[in-house]
């Protein structure tokens, strides 16, 4: 019996044992697990939630975006409305505003003159260059302000404005509008963790431009978020991000004593950062069921740990389901085109990245986009042009082949790229879009101009191969119909070309590599003697003669041909200074004045200045302006004419008859000399009887208002003879003399 009961009682520790040793190895498996997995899925939860608020943030950022270039584009669209009325009338201008406001959602609209004065669809009218939108505007910058008092009933509203150009680009005055002030209540911005009240739009000094109502940050409008962060280190960080980011960021950063999670995404086209700024306790409260129910799980691991580990890795399973639900909607929002629907330019940046991995076939990058685009959205409004954008990303999609993808980059400019084994399949890709698009898009014609850069090496990033797909295009522009050329070589010659000009261009000058030029101007009789010269600049670098169409049109474009002009204006008074000092009486000089200058304040008073130094009166210099500088301000050149006549100078009009007002100019600007465009002549003048009417018809009209003619281009005795015939004054061109050197032409004229 004894031993029974010991046995019993053996029986009885040992399985006392088993159990403690079961709870015992429970136990260690529950903290090997706790160790293992609590850690693991800590970080996974916190790298989704970090997903979830970035994707959330890009996603309410293009939403935001979305509305400020609405905005923006309207009145961008609107800028044309003031080509063909006369900006100086105060009720054309003030009717077109009152239009403008009526056709959007802008509160007030106004457009302001260069003089700074703002005529608005209020009825009011005052002078507003101070106001910070207005500079920007003249300075030919878009803008939006937040928060600006309107000048019409001081309410806060946003401030939009916008250069006026005509035409030929040159600044009219400054098109603005206020609207009420952006609200997020009002967007369809995207939820975080069931709250939407956390985003904010910060300047590049971290002050608070917009925030959302109730938002737990605790921020509000005007005020600085990196004096609140409390570490200063972080501060700082984030202090860079809003000047110099240009991709996404996130931080963690603790106001007071509460920590956020923070993600930062740079708005488009402006200094701002959006920014969603949240609780990280409010995050990861949508993730408390998870670690619940972990948590309860392993406990119950100590009595069924096969049951609970399959419980386990179902709910993990249902939870990763509801967090890729999650992150694949902000991603949607994030990869797909609100207007197209089809991909965004970070989808399309994905796309190319992998395909450039693939080497096994060939790819191209095209660039498309419709010529003047702005007509259809005049034509149709924002809407019928948006309608067009999708029926045109449709015919893209249906004609590309099943490995291209393509996206819809701003406005009205796709990129396509695009899998080949031959160029023809290229060129055979572009003629079938231009083709469907004529046969599909019959609401109106659309003139497409495409640009093809077959990429050659698949380490080239997306940004470089765009902008030579974009040279390509660009080089089709000004055409009736649709186009497409290739890249070539040539192409990123000639910018290269034009980035060495343009670093040699200042030492050159220093240097005096740009050497004057004269041809000299004939009078037309028995004599046909040199009665005057147009000084003319030529540039020698290093022993060679630059082409001045290699150089002149980029100094025009960069703004150096203002110097240039100065330059040659001092050396002609140079000249001129010299004749008079050997006792000659000197030929009147033309020097040539490019456009830029006439919205340059004082510019005839420096020219003036010059003469002075030198002691040349400025009746042996002649000014010379283009006539399409008329259509830049008829008022302003009218003034700056008869400044130039004030000082003594004479004055003539380049390139007469080119433009659509010659002879309406005529009866309001003091000139000298007209100088009739050689396109009017052929190499048989005689026998064209339509450019003797014209040139006679110009030349009686001329000498009725005591005007002198010259022509330019004489290349033939017979348009020489008929110039004379015509009763024309002067004449310049290969026939009589090219353009020399000062020595050839003193040799020619004073025979020194």
């Amino acid at each position: 019996m004894q031993k029974k009961i010991e046995k019993i009682k053996m029986h009885l520790r040992n399985a006392e044992y088993l159990f403690v040793g079961i709870i015992v190895f429970t136990a260690i498996s529950v903290s090997i697990m706790l160790m293992i997995y609590i850690p693991s899925a800590s970080n996974l939860i916190n790298s989704y939630a970090e997903t979830v608020v970035q994707n959330s943030s890009m996603g309410s950022r293009n939403i935001s975006d979305e509305y400020f270039s609405r905005n923006m584009t309207y009145l961008l669209n609107s800028e044309h409305s003031f080509y063909d009325i006369d900006i100086s009338d105060d009720d054309a201008v003030r009717e077109m505003c009152i239009k403008i406001a009526d056709g959007g959602d802008f509160r007030h609209i106004g457009f302001t003159r260069i003089t700074g004065d703002t005529i608005s669809s209020t009825g009011g009218a005052e002078n507003t260059s101070s106001r910070v939108f207005i500079r920007k505007g003249l300075a030919g910058e878009d803008s939006v302000f937040a928060h600006i008092a309107c000048d019409f009933d001081n309410k806060i509203c946003d401030m939009y404005s916008v250069p006026v150009r005509n035409s030929s680009g040159t600044l009219l005055g400054v098109l603005s509008g206020d609207i009420d002030s952006f609200s997020f209540s009002s967007m369809p911005v995207v939820d975080i963790a069931g709250d939407r009240n956390c985003y904010f739009i910060l300047n590049s000094d971290g002050r608070v431009l917009y925030c959302s109502a109730e938002n737990k940050a605790g921020l509000s409008e005007g005020d600085d978020l990196l004096k609140l962060i409390s570490d200063n280190k972080v501060s700082k960080e984030i202090e860079y991000y809003l000047n110099s980011v240009t991709e996404e960021e996130f931080k963690n950063i603790n106001i007071g004593s509460t920590e956020y999670m923070a993600a930062f995404s740079p708005m488009q086209g402006k200094d701002w950062t959006f920014a969603a700024i949240i609780p990280k306790s409010v995050v990861m409260s949508s993730f408390n069921t998870l670690i619940v129910f972990t948590v309860g799980a392993l406990g119950v691991m100590a009595l069924l740990l096969t049951i609970t580990s399959a419980i386990i890795a179902l709910r993990i399973k249902q939870t990763n389901n509801e967090i890729g639900d999650a992150v694949e909607d902000s991603f949607r929002k994030l990869y797909v085109d609100s207007i197209t629907g089809h991909d965004t330019v970070e989808k399309f940046r994905e796309n190319y990245e992998a395909a450039m991995k693939d080497t096994a076939s060939g790819h191209a990058l095209i660039s498309l986009d419709v010529d003047r685009f702005k007509a259809v959205n005049d034509t149709f409004g924002f809407d019928g042009g948006n309608e067009i954008i999708r029926q045109l990303s449709g015919v893209i999609k249906r004609s590309i082949g099943k490995n291209d993808f393509f996206m819809r980059s701003n406005g009205d400019l796709f990129y396509i790229l695009a899998e080949f084994t031959e160029n023809s399949s290229l060129a055979e890709l572009c003629e079938r879009i231009i083709s469907d698009v004529d046969y599909q898009i019959t609401s109106i014609k659309l003139t497409l101009s495409i640009g093809i850069y077959i990429i050659d090496d698949p380490n080239i990033k997306s940004r470089v191969a765009a902008d030579r797909a974009d040279m390509a295009r660009e080089s089709t522009k000004g055409r009736k119909e649709s186009r497409y050329v290739f890249f070539d070589s040539s192409m990123l010659r000639k910018i290269r070309r034009e980035k060495k000009i343009e670093d040699i261009m200042e030492d050159s000058l220093a240097l005096g590599e740009f050497l004057v030029y004269l041809q000299p101007k004939f009078g037309l009789g028995e004599q046909n003697n040199v009665v005057g010269a147009e000084a003319l600049v030529r540039w020698k670098h290093e022993g060679k003669l630059i082409p001045p169409g290699e150089f002149i049109p980029l100094f025009e474009k960069n703004g150096f041909v203002n110097k240039i002009d100065y330059y040659i204006f001092e050396e002609v008074c140079k000249l001129q200074k010299k004749y008079m000092s050997m006792g000659y009486k000197p030929k009147v000089i033309s020097v040539n004045m490019s456009r830029t200058h006439i919205h340059q304040p004082g510019f005839v008073s420096e020219l003036a200045a010059m003469c002075e130094k030198y002691e040349v009166d400025t009746k042996y210099l002649e000014i010379e302006i283009t006539e399409s500088a008329a259509f830049e301000d008829m008022e302003i050149l009218c003034d700056i004419f008869k400044e130039i006549k004030k000082y003594g100078f004479h004055v003539s009009i380049d390139d007469f008859g080119t433009g659509y007002s010659s002879l309406n100019m005529l009866k309001d600007l003091p000139v000298d000399v007209l100088k009739i465009d050689r396109s009017f002549l052929t190499e048989n003048a005689d026998e064209n009887e339509s450019a003797s009417v014209i040139i006679g018809c110009v030349v009686t009209l001329a000498t009725a208002l005591g005007i002198r003619t010259i022509c330019e281009g004489i290349e033939t005795k017979e348009q020489a003879a008929l110039l004379t015939k015509l009763g024309c004054n002067m004449a310049q061109g290969f026939y009589f003399a090219r353009p020399m050197p000062v020595s050839d032409y003193e040799q020619l004229t004073y025979g020194i």
